[in-house]
């Protein structure tokens, strides 16, 4: 594939290989080619880029646990090891903010948020800086385009707590409030959008979304509605709360195929179509944005066997996709009229892929809709 300015690196962590696939990305007619594999270490999943798409960061969940960084060739997309540290906690989450000087670990199963200096980091030292207890099942921490806060959702107590990170000394977080959400509804990732004015927050328990006014002056969010369910769910019930994935004791298979389980939440960069993926039914669920934010459903698809992870690529035309149960990556075309997903491309990875990353070639800031023009997180 010969690639242009406009063409992209799409990178997927695979758990069970305990790599990174590094794809090649048509942005012209949305075709995907396995470009190279890069190995990581045991149970990586979470991924975050820094603010100008230079670094290429990962959490590993295995039995040693790290924060390892990469440096990403603007030429090719290959990656270049910088920096392993080991870190404590388990992280189900990772995001960067726009001042580069820190990155967030949301940990599902030590219920904690942890703040790190990114120089550190680069030194080999994972001691974080700030550590937020009793967020019972952190799940994300998504900062603001701006840096000035970040968001956290507790999937256990279905709340949402706010922090401002205090970039003064050693940094910090203090918290500026929470949003309570109805009791059962499982708040798991989170996404603002375009213009940063909403906060969209995901239930992983009826695979619904809520709808949040943001204050950008103070953090505060004022609540406005929730999606109903898909009706393409209509057969499923609510989920709940699962253990660890490393926990000896997991539920009862025949229940869980029963239940809701959705992962992930991502918008189109002109706002008006937002996504998520619903690992139990293996499908993409495209909701319209009204004017007032508030969502209609729009569509589905089916896709890889249960998907945790999808990204859509800086123009907004294309939507890509993994499974955790399934070898290959798709490729789908976003109508720009309906928002309805059509396959376009398919190509194999790796195992246990779980999440999506993307970079526009030459090094140019994403456009999608979790950066601003300027390529803040």
């Amino acid at each position: 594939m010969n690639l242009r300015t406009s063409d992209c690196f799409v990178y997927v962590s695979n758990a069970a290989d305990g790599d990174i696939a590094v794809f090649h990305f048509d942005a012209a007619s949305g075709q995907l080619a396995l470009h190279a594999r890069c190995a990581a270490d045991e149970a990586v999943m979470p991924m975050a880029l820094s603010p100008d798409c230079r670094r290429l960061y990962a959490a590993t969940r295995g039995k040693a646990r790290h924060i390892m960084a990469w440096s990403i060739d603007p030429r090719t997309g290959d990656l270049a090891p910088v920096a392993k540290a080991p870190i404590e906690s388990s992280l189900a989450y990772l995001a960067t903010e726009a001042s580069d000087r820190f990155l967030l670990g949301a940990s599902y199963g030590e219920h904690r948020v942890s703040l790190y200096r990114a120089d550190r980091i680069a030194a080999q030292d994972g001691e974080p800086v700030r550590v937020v207890g009793d967020v019972e099942h952190a799940h994300a921490a998504l900062p603001s385009y701006d840096g000035r806060f970040v968001y956290v959702t507790s999937l256990g107590s279905d709340v949402v707590n706010g922090y401002a990170i205090v970039q003064e000394g050693e940094g910090r977080l203090d918290p500026i409030g929470e949003v309570r959400l109805e009791e059962g509804f499982g708040p798991r990732h989170l996404r603002f959008s375009p213009d940063g004015e909403m906060l969209y927050v995901l239930s992983e328990f009826r695979a619904t979304v809520a709808a949040f006014r943001r204050d950008a002056a103070t953090g505060q969010l004022t609540a406005l509605g929730v999606s109903a369910r898909a009706p393409v769910l209509a057969d499923l019930r609510d989920g709940m709360a699962r253990p660890n994935f490393a926990n000896a004791v997991q539920p009862d298979p025949a229940m869980l195929v029963s239940m809701v389980w959705a992962a992930d939440l991502q918008i189109t960069p002109d706002g008006r179509f937002l996504y998520l993926s619903e690992r139990t039914s293996s499908r993409l669920i495209a909701w319209r944005v009204r004017a007032n934010g508030l969502l209609d459903y729009a569509d589905c698809v089916d896709t890889e066997a249960q998907p945790r992870g999808f990204r859509i690529d800086p123009s907004g035309r294309f939507l890509v996709a993994c499974g955790e149960k399934s070898p290959c990556v798709s490729v789908y075309a976003i109508d720009a009229v309906s928002g309805a997903l059509s396959p376009v491309s398919r190509c194999e990875g790796g195992s246990g892929a779980n999440w999506i990353e993307i970079v526009t070639a030459q090094g140019a800031p994403r456009g999608d809709a979790s950066w601003s023009a300027l390529g803040r997180n």
